[in-house]
């Protein structure tokens, strides 16, 4: 996460998303994964986690606990109510100047679609709901950062179009043959810039219209039902959010789910965020709402979510790991911390027990 300075303003009207088949309903509970198909995974609540993570760090040795009990990191979530995973995806992370490379020398390019596979394949064998972040990127892509892969440079941008669809629809194949098909879908991660910069500007929605429509036809090729979201950040900004929303309706991005990261380190705090929130929904009556990252005001941005009619859940990122976005919910040794408490509380306040 971090601040970007949106543009836009004020914008009239009422909008409303359409022809999105997907979507995160009421419900009571549906099935519980570990059948490969995508969309099926509907939850009363989402309580969701991203752990991209985990992977390396068991790689490394650690392990997770829970009250001095060993446990996987997903059983250990999933007995505290959380019923959510997300995971990110990068390009080509093993390119130079990619995740593998940058800021630290990993061992192997994580995030990448086979790491990524072998992951999901224990969300869905754990019965959880999947939700799979396409960066557009070999590595973080988020507001100061929205490079676009390495193998897409010197594209044409109709080629651009095609490439971003291609490879959407390819992954999510991939990901159907190994029986871990995603329920939901990010088309992009903190995108208020726009994606695959410099050609996916927000600053012009023809082209960054054109990027989105082609990843979400995508998905809709794949699995029609699946959840499509738009992952955005700046709540404490709501005239950006207010019209990056209003804009990606205009140029006809049908989605389910605005997804905006909210932390208090760059965002000011849960009040702004639950009024930023209340005011989109009510421009936005057909269209749900969740905060797709956060990392502190564990049950004040749960509240929000729970509150608002068109909320439909959470994303933590990241329990496993500290930073300055926040505190995870396990030390670096991988044992719990009382924090998880609250989660056992949220899952039945919110009837997940």
């Amino acid at each position: 996460g971090g601040e970007t300075g949106g543009t836009g303003g004020e914008t009239g009207g009422t909008g409303g998303v359409t022809g999105g088949t997907g979507g995160v309903t009421g419900g009571t509970g549906g099935e519980t994964g570990g059948t490969g198909d995508g969309g099926i995974f509907e939850p009363p609540y989402i309580l969701g986690a991203d752990i991209s993570f985990v992977q390396e760090q068991e790689d490394q040795g650690r392990s997770f606990s829970d009250h001095g009990t060993q446990k996987d990191i997903l059983q250990a979530l999933k007995d505290r109510g959380f019923n959510y995973i997300r995971l990110r995806l990068f390009h080509n992370p093993g390119a130079a100047g990619g995740y593998q490379h940058e800021f630290t020398e990993r061992a192997e390019p994580y995030c990448d679609t086979s790491h990524t596979i072998e992951v999901a394949q224990r969300v869905k064998a754990a019965g959880m709901g999947f939700s799979l972040d396409f960066h557009y990127s070999d590595t973080w892509a988020d507001p100061g950062d929205q490079h676009k892969p390495q193998a897409w440079e010197g594209l044409s941008f109709n080629d651009l179009v095609t490439a971003l669809h291609d490879y959407t629809y390819d992954v999510l194949r991939e990901f159907e043959a190994a029986g871990a098909l995603p329920d939901m879908v990010q088309v992009g991660n903190e995108i208020t810039p726009g994606m695959v910069l410099p050609d996916g500007s927000s600053n012009n929605w023809t082209n960054l219209g054109a990027l989105l429509r082609a990843g979400v036809a995508a998905v809709n090729e794949v699995r029609p039902s699946i959840t499509k979201v738009m992952h955005i950040e700046s709540p404490h900004h709501p005239d950006t959010i207010s019209w990056w929303t209003q804009s990606a309706v205009d140029a006809g991005v049908e989605f389910d789910v605005l997804g905006v990261s909210c932390y208090s380190a760059w965002h000011e705090g849960p009040s702004t965020w639950r009024s930023t929130f209340q005011r989109v929904a009510s421009e936005h009556p057909n269209l749900q709402f969740m905060i797709a990252e956060y990392a502190d005001n564990y049950r004040e941005a749960n509240d929000i979510m729970y509150d608002l009619p068109q909320g439909v859940g959470t994303m933590f990122w990241e329990p496993t790991q500290d930073g300055e976005w926040g505190t995870g919910l396990f030390d670096w040794q991988g044992n719990s911390r009382d924090t998880l408490n609250l989660y056992d509380q949220m899952a039945s306040d919110y009837g997940l027990r």
